[in-house]
Parts: structure tokens; sequence; C-alpha cells
């Protein structure tokens, strides 16, 4: 007869919970959606409020910060606009018009930057283009073949595991779950998104999807072998899900602004400066917080609402400290490793991985993803995003790396400085450059030059 016993298990176990997922949610948003989250956070809830700051003395760097503040606060800019420098060096004030770029524009940039297979980029494309105003895709693996073949995009046709890895790729893009077939689907893509694929919470949405509708906690937990509460948690986080991938953004329109800029002082040294206009310092509202400290004159529902929002107004307050953090830490390490990108222009960045950069500021390579997602930075030579500043490259005969960007940037103007009546086909470009240092084949040139939108030698020809 076997015996009962209790006895103590040490266990490794994933937990995130529900107010680190909002957290890390935040440190995703664009500035545009947080200010809109921010301010519907202060009408709703009594015991947050702006803090009220005491006038200072203003050094003059603080007045050059304070006047660059004052230019990026409320900016809607254009992510895809090219930049220029004017004579006197300062960014055109044209860069700063209002933009409208579509959810398509924006996956589409997206995909190119994840994906360096043609092939798979056309699939990816097709895929985007026909998901819906909600962000999922409506049509099977099957009708995208059938479509693609029928189209002749693609030749040889399109295989279903093609098909297959493309979409894979393309539910990796922003924002997490785009691309899901069903609701099923798109949260268990956000969850991964979160690093939760070995949470209950995904094992649940994975296994027993059918039993969320009925939330029979006991009964769950009871089949899962795991407590109670353990299930409560679980549906608290999936709780914090979208229930539509495009909820908030749509595939029609986004309107984007920077959240940092970069700039040169009077001294010569470089300035990084976080957007936080129409962003307050928050604090503890006095009234409201005396009213819960003497609780005894309180019911119990009033002490337990004031309760709750004194939590979430702490969250609020130490939530924007650590992505501002966060961002200006980042930031900053960027600029350290793209210093001739801010000195010379766009056209001398360096190849640089997102690890490097979390290793250096301490955090974890896919907090740097979530950093860069969607943010902008001001920079001397226009908007960019965050992530233009992560690149690969190609080796030079010295062992250093050359960032594909300058490599596309020497291809064009090799181009541009050559003899039109014979211009160089791309076996010629690639020995050109293989001259200069760069290990580069012929088919990779071909790649980079149809990427800028080139043509062929044979097209070329006047």
């Amino acid at each position: 007869m076997a015996q009962l016993r209790l006895e103590q298990r040490p266990e490794l176990r994933q937990i995130l919970t529900p107010k680190l997922i909002e957290t890390l949610k935040l440190l995703i948003l664009p500035k545009i959606e947080l200010e809109s989250k921010l301010q519907q956070e202060l009408m709703e809830n009594p015991m947050l409020e702006e803090k009220q700051q005491p006038p200072k003395e203003q050094t003059k760097q603080d007045a050059e910060i304070r006047q660059w503040k004052k230019l990026l606060d409320g900016l809607k800019i254009s992510s895809t606009q090219l930049p220029r420098v004017e004579d006197d060096g300062e960014p055109d004030p044209l860069l700063f018009t209002k933009y409208q770029k579509t959810m398509y524009e924006d996956l589409t940039e997206q995909l190119a930057a994840a994906s360096r297979d043609e092939r798979t980029k056309k699939i990816g494309e097709f895929i985007i283009g026909n998901l819906d105003d909600r962000g999922f895709l409506n049509i099977s693996i099957e009708q995208i073949r059938d479509s693609l073949i029928s189209s002749g995009v693609l030749s040889p046709p399109p295989t279903l595991e093609e098909i297959e890895k493309a979409l894979r790729v393309v539910q990796t893009l922003s924002p997490p779950g785009i691309a899901a077939r069903n609701l099923q689907e798109c949260f268990l893509l956000q969850l991964e998104d979160l690093d939760l694929k070995d949470s209950l919470a995904y094992y649940i949405v994975q296994h027993h999807f059918d039993d969320l509708k009925r939330k029979n906690i006991p009964q769950l937990a009871e089949h899962l072998g795991v407590s109670e509460d353990e299930v409560e948690n679980a549906f608290e986080v999936l709780a914090h899900l979208s229930m539509f991938p495009a909820e908030g953004r749509g595939l029609t329109a986004d309107i984007v602004e920077p959240d940092l800029a970069v700039f040169k002082d009077e001294n010569g040294e470089w300035q990084v400066v976080y957007n936080d206009g129409n962003i307050p310092e928050l604090s503890i509202n006095k009234h409201y917080y005396s009213l819960l400290r003497s609780a005894k004159n309180l019911n119990e529902d009033a002490k337990k609402f004031l309760l709750q929002k004194l939590e979430s107004a702490k969250w609020w307050i130490d939530a924007l400290q650590q992505r501002k953090h966060t961002l200006i830490s980042t930031m900053k390490a960027i600029l350290n490793h793209q210093r001739d990108f801010f000195e010379i222009g766009p056209q001398n960045i360096n190849p640089l991985k997102m690890e490097t950069i979390a290793d250096e500021i301490g955090v974890h390579p896919a907090t740097i993803s979530r950093v860069v997602r969607d943010k902008y930075v001001l920079t001397p030579f226009g908007t960019f995003p965050l992530r233009k500043f992560f690149t690969g490259g190609l080796s030079s005969d010295d062992g250093q790396e050359i960032a594909t960007d300058r490599v596309k940037q020497r291809i064009r103007e090799i181009i541009e400085n050559e003899d039109t009546k014979k211009p160089y086909p791309d076996d010629k470009i690639a020995k050109i450059l293989q001259s200069e240092g760069i290990k580069i084949a012929r088919r990779t040139v071909a790649k980079y030059r149809e990427q800028m939108g080139i043509l062929p030698a044979r097209m070329r020809k006047r």
C-alpha cells in the first residue's frame, strides 16, 4: 500500500507578474500612445496627480536642453521622410511635418529588416497585404499558395513549407500577435513575445483554450495538478493580452513622434535628451493619501478602492522612471558605438548587435528589442527609428566589419560615377569593392542593388 508523505522539492519556474507584464508593455509603447494611456490614468485615478515643480535657476546647458525639449514637445514626424541637413547644420523644420504611415508600410519595413531571403519577403508581403483591419490573417496557407501560383510572382511556385516559414517571420513583427489566424494563436504569439512560452498561462491557452470561456478555475486546477491560485494568476496574465493584434493602431495610419533627441552642445559634447513633453512628472495626491491613512473614517469599499489606486499610482511613477532610464541608457550606448553616424552622417553607420548594447547596460537582449520597437530619435541629420542603428556587416581585409548600409552607399556611389555607355555589371562592382578591402560576392551586390531600387547594368546603359 502506497504511503502518503509531504516533501519539498526545489523547482525552477518562470514567473512574470501582471504588473511586470504591464511594465514591459509600457516600455514598448510609442510616445503618442503612452501620452494617451497616461492621461486616461490621471482622469481615473484620484491618487495620481501631476507634480508641481518649483522654479530653479537655469544654466546655459539647461536652457539649451529646454530649447530642444520645446522643439520636441508635441512633434508628429514622418518615420520614412528622407533626412537632410541645412547649411547651418540645424535640422530642417520640414522634418517635423505630420505624416500618416500605414500599418502595411510599417510591417513591410520590419519584414525587410527581419529577412534577407527574397522569396520569404515576397511571400511575407503578400501575407501582410491580406491582413484584415484587426491584424488577423483570414485566408489559409493553401489559399495563399494558390494565389501566388496564379499571379506568377514567384518562380518556381512556393511550397506550403515556404509559406509557413514566411508566416512565422511575419508573426515575429510588431505589434505582437500580428498575422494570427485565430484568437488562440494571437494569445500564444503575445505570450511568446513576453518570453512566457514556458508559463502556465501559455500551456492553458495551448491545450485548454476552450476551458478559458468557462473559466472553471477549481476544475482546471485539479486537471492540471496545480493550485487554484496559480490558475487565477495565469488568468490574470491572460487578461492583459489584446484581443486584436492591430488594436489601437489599425492597418490604416500611424503617426510617430521622436522619443529622444541627440545633439552637440556649445562645448562640443554630445547630449541625449528624453522627450518628456506631455508626460508630466507624477506624485501621490496628498489629500486622498491622508484620507487613506485615517482609515477608521472610511468604509471597507472606499478603503479597498483607495488602496488599489495607490498601488496603481506607485506603479505608474516607477514604470515611467524605468522607461526613461532604459531609453536614455540605450541611446547613450548606441551613441558611443555609432559616433561616426552622428559626427559625419548616416552613410557612416557601423555594424551593431542588440546583444552588445544589452550587455553594456545590463539588460536582456529582448529588452533592447522592446525598447527600439516603434521608437524614434531626432538627430542633426533628421529623424530615424532606433532599430536603424542595429545592422549587420561584411568583413574587410583587416578583420573589421563594415555595416551593410555603408556598403550599399558605396555601391550607389560606384554606379553614380560609372560610364553610362558601359555601366558596371554586378561582378565588376564586386571586384571594385574587393579591391577596397570589402569581402563581398556578386550575388550580394545584386541583392543590395535590388533593395535600393537600382536597375541592372543592361538596363542602365545609355
